[in-house]
């Protein structure tokens, strides 16, 4: 019986580690609103595509509300090279959106969706 807790309690231990560690993506895509972010992304790239840029601040606004949920889930998963992609894209997304910049807008908007792609692997 001891022997077995000796060896049971430190493989309980790194297990859990482990599971804390790499279970970014189970806890990124584990809740209801699993698609929420990819979702807005295409919002957001579909109002600039059609200038309207009132209805792409308001979805850039539920999109940064929706990633600032995301992001505590995954930070240990994820890079941080990632998470302040992220956090770039979506800055200069909103100046670009605010100057109503199309090209800007779209290479901004596919450079965010490529950084929430990353966070996956």
């Amino acid at each position: 019986m001891k022997k077995t807790t000796f060896f049971l309690i430190p493989l309980l231990t790194l297990l859990s580690f482990v599971f804390i560690m790499q279970g970014g993506y189970y806890f990124l895509t584990s809740r209801a609103d699993k698609n929420n972010i990819p979702d807005y992304i295409s919002q957001v790239e579909k109002d600039i595509k059609n200038a309207h840029w009132d209805q792409a601040r308001e979805d850039l606004d539920l999109l940064n509300s929706a990633l600032e949920k995301a992001i505590p889930k995954v930070q240990y998963h994820a890079e941080m090279n990632s998470l302040e992609g992220i956090n770039k894209s979506l800055a200069r997304l909103s100046g670009s959106i605010d100057a109503e910049d199309l090209g800007l807008s779209l290479v901004e908007i596919r450079e965010l969706a490529e950084h929430w792609e990353n966070l996956k692997n």
